[in-house]
């Protein structure tokens, strides 16, 4: 049960909507702040390499970097996902993919439904906060979820 930080007892705290937010909606929302640090970076780095390293000149190609970087932060999602079920994130507060089949098309698909709910104002995402089985969008489609898990 959450409270608030400031008075403990205030309208909003004993509202029926915010009991109903959670610490695991509160980590899943955590991991995706958590998965962006990580992915600004990754991004800085890909950057790098294709201006100093392979002295492509982006500023003429701006979307040809951005589909570069889609590529490369689907490839960190699709790998962490089929070799553990983890990213970095997930890892960090632990949460865990679970998912019908472990095949690399299956977490294309979620990458790609997840990307299209990014670009529908986080749609797919904020979709959780209306589901009981606490699920994104794109996992409720897929039968997948995640799960808190403890080492």
């Amino acid at each position: 049960m959450l409270a608030c930080f400031i008075c403990n007892t205030c309208i909003l705290c004993n509202s029926e909507k915010f009991k109903q937010i959670d610490n695991f909606i509160l980590k899943l929302f955590g991991c995706l702040f958590y998965e962006l640090i990580i992915q600004i970076t990754i991004w800085f780095i890909v950057t790098f390499f294709i201006i100093f390293i392979f002295n492509l000149e982006v500023g003429s190609y701006p979307h040809f970097l951005q589909f570069i970087l889609w590529l490369v932060s689907g490839a960190y999602f699709i790998i962490s996902w089929s070799i553990g079920g983890q990213t970095l994130a997930m890892r960090a507060w632990k949460l865990k993919l679970i998912s019908p089949n472990n095949n690399w098309w299956f977490f294309s698909v979620r990458y790609l439904l997840a990307t299209a709910g990014f670009f529908l104002f986080f749609i797919t995402f904020l979709y959780v906060f209306f589901n009981k089985e606490r699920k994104f969008y794109h996992d409720s489609i897929l039968g997948s979820k995640i799960i808190n898990v403890q080492f």
